[in-house]
């Protein structure tokens, strides 16, 4: 629930043939920088959704953790190869956060359906998790069309809260995977909700907060 665009300028190269007029070169790295090796990565780790989707419905809750181990290792990775080698790019930026909202929520989801012979996570937690990121994504919205501002980013909060939602995913098929510490499981649902509710005030407050200032600014 992403967590968002930040605007991104790419250098042209001005060229003058006359006095009085000026010809634009187009910079030869715009397109390339659509499918960085950051931007494949992070495409794959989107791929690996279904994957590990298909798992979980299965049951196979080893090679779930694996796929989503796999996942793990090429977020960090599409990072560092994006700040070691200059590979930051628009798409990029929507890419990265995409990747992350659409394996949680999706996993939520799946984990939260009914299956014979294996256990679900509480329905109730799939749907908290679904309905803060709508909500976000809908005020995100609202207030850029009421303001025009489109600088979001994930407050502190919400860093947290991403990660403690991924932990859950990892726990949940960890300790069914081999049977132990599974009675944890329902105190790790109380910090998980605990921190879907509080991070999602957060952004609410943080979307009024803009609505009000960009009032006063207009009076």
């Amino acid at each position: 629930m992403s967590h968002f665009l930040n605007g991104h300028i790419i250098p042209r190269n001005i060229m003058a043939t006359n006095p009085g007029s000026v010809t634009e070169k187009p910079s030869p790295s715009q397109g390339s920088r659509l499918w960085t090796a950051a931007n494949l990565l992070t495409s794959f780790r989107i791929a690996l959704t279904l994957p590990f989707l298909y798992l979980i419905k299965e049951g196979r809750f080893g090679f779930a953790l694996l796929v989503f181990f796999v996942a793990s290792v090429t977020d960090f990775a599409d990072g560092y190869v994006a700040r070691k080698f200059n590979q930051q790019s628009s798409l990029g930026r929507l890419l990265d956060p995409l990747a992350d909202k659409l394996l949680t929520t999706a996993s939520f989801i799946v984990m939260a359906l009914p299956h014979v012979g294996f256990p679900s996570i509480p329905v109730w937690l799939a749907v908290s998790v679904v309905a803060r990121d709508l909500v976000i994504l809908l005020g995100s919205v609202a207030v850029y069309l009421a303001t025009g501002f489109k600088e979001f980013k994930p407050t502190l909060l919400g860093k947290v809260n991403t990660f403690l939602e991924l932990g859950l995913i990892v726990v949940f098929l960890a300790f069914y995977t081999t049977g132990e510490l599974i009675f944890l499981l329902p105190l790790c649902y109380a910090i998980v909700i605990t921190s879907v509710v509080l991070s999602g005030f957060e952004y609410v407050i943080q979307g009024i907060a803009i609505l009000v200032g960009h009032h006063k600014a207009a009076r």
